[in-house]
Order: C-alpha cells, then structure tokens, then sequence
C-alpha cells in the first residue's frame, strides 16, 4: 500500500520507528505526572504502534520523538551502496525536497547498474531496459523519478518546492522498482530451488536447457 505519513491524533499510520515501519493502528494515550498527584501534562500525548508496541511522543499535536520520518521504509532488498543514497534523500525530504528527488535519481542509477547497464546515461540505461522486456509500469516509474530529480537539478518547468509531495512518492516508486527488478525474482528462484531436483529435472529438459 502507498506510504500513509503519522500525523496527529490519526488512528492508523506506517510506524515512526524505523525498526517496524509497518502500517498499524495507533492508540493514543495522554500523559500524566504522578507526583504529587495524578495530573495530565498539557499538550503531551503518546502514541503505541499496534504492531511493534513501541510509543511515539507529540508535544502540541507535533511529534517529537522519534525524529520525524515522513519517508516510507526502504525496501528489505534494496541494495546496501544505494541504501546510503535512499536514507540520505530521507533525512533531507523535509528541509529539501528537491535534494531528496535528486538523490533518488542518483539512487536509480545505480540500480540500472544493478540491472546490467552502464549507469552513465540513465535515459539510455532505461531505454536498454525496455528492449529486454522491462514492464511498463516499472519503465514510467524509472522515468518520473529520472525526470524529477533531472528537474531539480537542471532548469526545467517541475519543482517539487512548488509539490513537496511529489518527493514523497518518489520513495514509493524506487521501492516498488526494488520489489519487481528484485524481490520477486529472488523470491520465485528460491521457490523454484526448493523444488524435488527430478522435477526440476524435468521442467529444464522440456525447456532444452543444461
């Protein structure tokens, strides 16, 4: 599902902890000084993800810890050199979108790379893709990213200042080309590996292959 941000007092999220990051329910608690008698804190609540039972504090309908992740989770399988890029392009969403859109372009570079092409020119890369039967929903999701962070970089007629969400999902598009180019695949080979090797045998021998 599409990365739906905390906000306060929503009852359901992708959890702030970085560790758990799963879209959960959210309970809202208030927050009280015991001593020298019960009494609730003005303006200071917490909130318990269902999933990982870990809290999130809000001050003033802000939150305040943990640092504030707007950005969704990266993908399990996205590959450790481009985790750096996908991390960095989330610490900076906030106070600049247009670095964030950029630093995803870099990171979909290197993932064209990944894929067995040269990473020098990522419209060409792409291109390359697409004779080898890239999909199409993976080909435009490769190509917005590629033209929103040229956009930021070079003068062009698209400024994520002037959409802050458009970098938001950006993220959402270099995590859905992670699961296709690399999820799956791995996920079907170790099926497939799992297989009786007679009957894996057998589909090789129907398909000519060694």
């Amino acid at each position: 599902m599409s990365y739906v941000p905390a906000a306060f007092n929503k009852t359901a999220f992708h959890c702030v902890h970085a560790a758990c990051g799963t879209y959960a329910k959210q309970v809202w608690l208030a927050a009280y000084w015991i001593l020298p008698q019960p009494q609730q804190i003005d303006g200071l609540v917490l909130a318990v993800c269902d999933h990982c039972g870990k809290y999130s504090v809000w001050l003033n309908q802000k939150l305040l810890f943990p640092a504030k992740r707007t950005a969704p989770t990266p993908h399990p399988d996205i590959p450790t050199g481009i985790l750096a890029d996908y991390e960095e392009a989330s610490a900076v969403l906030q106070d600049s979108p247009r670095s964030s859109a950029a630093l995803l372009r870099l990171a979909i570079q290197k993932l064209c790379k990944e894929f067995g092409q040269s990473g020098e020119n990522l419209n060409s890369d792409i291109g390359e893709l697409v004779k080898q039967g890239l999909p199409i929903q993976v080909q435009r999701a490769l190509d917005i990213v590629r033209v929103v962070g040229n956009n930021q970089v070079h003068p062009g007629v698209l400024d994520v200042r002037d959409n802050p969400e458009i970098a938001l999902r950006l993220f959402d598009l270099v995590n859905l080309i992670v699961e296709d180019r690399i999820a799956r695949p791995k996920q079907i080979e170790a099926m497939y590996a799992s297989l009786p090797e007679n009957a894996r045998k057998q589909i090789e021998d129907r398909d000519g292959k060694p």
